[in-house]
């Protein structure tokens, strides 16, 4: 036991030295974890590993059969474009004299994403004992500046009509200790309060007042900051039944003002304030295992962006910052099935859908966060190592989707005759390995 829990504590270690994640659903991570990634994150109703259940429903650690530790690793590659067109004399007669577009393809390398689930039972004890480790979610681009496409020219101040150079890289973990109490009747319930790291950095930070000559500074210096909340789940499971429910609550995660220095347009230093939360999540699951040889998992949740500091509102206020990323409260949709293809050998297949929290009018202010995947296909294997090993590893692809709309102005609003285009799809592969004792 001892072991193990060193074992713990030095993965837990790792997870401070992740790289800049890169969500899928909004900037939540769909999953966390190579099993729960291969079950398209669904797992509310279905805990089969310590790591999603930790995650998604503090509750259902208390229904898994054994002990376990676990690890997992991610490496997560997005592949997004931003195009935009700006029509001749769209900003007035003459300007631009002629019609302007372009494209730019963002130069971001794949991203580690580790989790950690540690979860602790005694058979003769209706308590069960867990803490989680994982990254969570966040954002990044990082386009270069060109004349070719207007919306990262340089910005008015400096001869050209965009934002020049876009770069963005918003990390977000969480950490959970968590308890789950089992009653006879096969009645779970669990709660966890929930620790918060992040850290973020925006070149140009639009969410700051413009400059006296009218550009916009860079937050290229990255703050971290912390964040607390809680969550808490319902899992059951009959007696004797093939089926399970659970659901979860988790709460807004609360952080700290990012506070990032910049220089103004002469270099003198700024403070560069954001507010910025993590939304609620309320998630519903059940499970079925009534079929030879097969698990079936399928999630309900809804994030509530809507209400959220830093997403429920969009626009530019009286000084010219933006307000806020203006993003939509989602549902996401997730499925799963587990395949016992031999007593050593799981085969899982996973899709999630999620509707988009961006859409046309609001495009405009996401350039530094294109979160538009919306339909997600996984699958991956477990393989049974003996004596209590398992390893797991796993593919995601999230498909390719593109959403388009005007150019913003503080005080004109939508531009006619101008068109910002994002298109964004990803990859990732994932590798677990865990402990069971």
């Amino acid at each position: 036991m001892c072991h193990q829990l060193r074992l713990g504590l030095l993965l837990a270690i790792c997870l401070f030295v992740a790289a800049p994640l890169h969500a899928q659903v909004g900037h939540i991570l769909d999953a966390v974890g190579a099993v729960n990634q291969s079950m398209g994150g669904a797992g509310t109703g279905l805990p089969l590993d310590s790591i999603g259940a930790l995650h998604w429903n503090p509750a259902s650690i208390g229904a898994l059969p054994q002990s376990e530790v676990a690890f997992s690793f991610m490496g997560f590659s997005p592949t997004s474009r931003l195009s935009s067109t700006v029509q001749a004399d769209a900003f007035g007669l003459g300007t631009p004299p002629s019609t302007l577009q372009g494209s730019t393809d963002s130069d971001v390398d794949v991203s580690p994403i580790p989790s950690l689930g540690l979860v602790f039972r005694d058979t003769g004890s209706p308590w069960t004992f867990g803490l989680g480790g994982f990254g969570i979610g966040g954002f990044g681009v990082d386009y270069p500046g060109g004349p070719n496409n207007p919306i990262v020219s340089p910005q008015p101040a400096d001869g050209g009509m965009g934002f020049g150079a876009v770069y963005s890289n918003f990390q977000l973990m969480q950490f959970c200790p968590t308890v789950a109490y089992t009653f006879p009747s096969g009645l779970s319930i669990g709660v966890a309060p929930t620790f918060n790291w992040s850290s973020l950095a925006i070149d140009p930070f639009s969410a700051a007042s413009p400059n006296p000559d009218g550009s916009y500074s860079g937050a290229s210096h990255a703050d971290a900051a912390w964040g607390l909340g809680f969550q808490a789940g319902l899992f059951y499971q009959p007696l004797g039944r093939p089926w399970s429910i659970g659901a979860s609550y988790k709460s807004t995660q609360w952080f700290e003002t990012y506070e990032m220095n910049g220089v103004d347009h002469v270099g003198a230093p700024r403070v560069l304030t954001m507010d910025m939360d993590y939304p609620s999540i309320i998630s519903l699951g059940f499970g079925y295992v009534g079929l030879p040889r097969m698990a079936i998992a399928c999630d309900v949740r809804y994030i509530d962006y809507a209400n959220t500091q830093g997403f429920k509102t969009s626009g530019f206020d009286s000084t010219g910052a933006v307000t806020g990323f203006g993003w939509d409260s989602i549902w996401v949709f997730s499925n799963g099935i587990q395949f016992d293809l031999h007593p050593r050998c799981k085969w899982r297949v996973g899709y999630t859908y999620n509707t988009s929290p961006i859409d046309s009018s609001t495009i405009f202010y996401n350039t530094p966060a294109p979160a538009i995947v919306q339909h997600h296909l996984s699958t991956g294997f477990t393989f049974d190592l003996g004596q209590g090993w398992n390893c797991t590893l796993s593919y995601h692809h999230g498909f390719k989707n593109t959403v388009s709309g005007p150019w913003q102005h503080p005080l004109a609003g939508s531009m006619a005759g101008t068109e910002v285009r994002h298109s964004l799809y990803t990859h990732s592969l994932s590798f677990g390995i865990a402990k069971t004792f």
